[in-house]
């Protein structure tokens, strides 16, 4: 799982190891701040730790390869890490857009096609996404675009690798309480339900996809945001 040391990852990781997985944690490097998550995750099962930025493109690739040598096979790859990139759509820069469609959909893209190549009996991988895959956002103008396209991949990919038995879906989060996401409670009037969510929610949405019981799910896309997309989120993102 990419991007597994903070937030929906970490929840995400955590729900995984719980649920008796045995998890590849590979983030973009082994600072002081990804070890508590590590140490955390490492005294719930068994972790093994991989890293590497995932904007230069032979990295993808060598962590799926190098969690599957250590830990001997795959069953599930979680693309998570992402960048959220934001401003005015005339002053972003094309170094922003590189960037941003490098992490959030190529390295996917790289990742996913190494696990699947090594998911001899069958697999699913499991794309996060968010609701500005389909719903635009001012501010977002780059971040929704490759949302959109880590969206259309995760459609892309489940026609071509269905055959293998591999199922590939993509869960799409809206407002999530985060350490990242300071304004996720400010936008709670705009919310049907009336709060941001919790990552934990997010992560029994990705467990249930990982699981046997959505054995016949794939293609799909499912969004975890509390009715938000029922009507558009004016306020600019800044």
């Amino acid at each position: 799982m990419t991007g597994a040391n903070s937030g929906i990852g970490y929840a995400i990781a955590k729900r995984l190891v719980k649920d008796g997985y045995v998890l590849g944690y590979a983030t973009s490097d082994r600072k002081a701040d990804k070890h508590e998550a590590f140490d955390g995750l490492a005294q719930i099962g068994r972790v093994h730790w991989v890293s590497g930025d995932l904007s230069d493109p032979a990295v993808p690739a060598r962590l799926v390869a190098e969690t599957v040598e250590a830990l001997g096979r795959i069953d599930a790859l979680v693309n998570n890490a992402g960048l959220s990139t934001a401003g005015p759509a005339l002053e972003l820069t094309a170094e922003q857009f590189d960037t941003t469609f490098a992490v959030d959909v190529r390295a996917a893209f790289l990742a996913s096609q190494e696990a699947a190549r090594r998911m001899t009996e069958g697999g699913v991988i499991v794309n996060i996404t968010s609701i500005h895959e389909t719903t635009p956002r001012p501010g977002f103008s780059v971040y929704a675009s490759a949302k959109a396209a880590l969206g259309m991949l995760t459609r892309s990919f489940a026609l071509e690798l269905a055959s293998s038995g591999i199922r590939v879906v993509a869960v799409a989060p809206g407002a999530i309480a985060t350490e990242r996401n300071a304004e996720a409670e400010a936008l709670s009037p705009e919310i049907p339900l009336g709060r941001p969510g919790r990552p934990e929610e997010v992560a029994a949405l990705v467990a249930f996809l990982c699981s046997e019981e959505a054995s016949y799910i794939t293609g799909v896309s499912y969004l975890v945001d509390g009715g938000a997309t029922t009507h558009v989120i004016d306020t600019p993102k800044t």
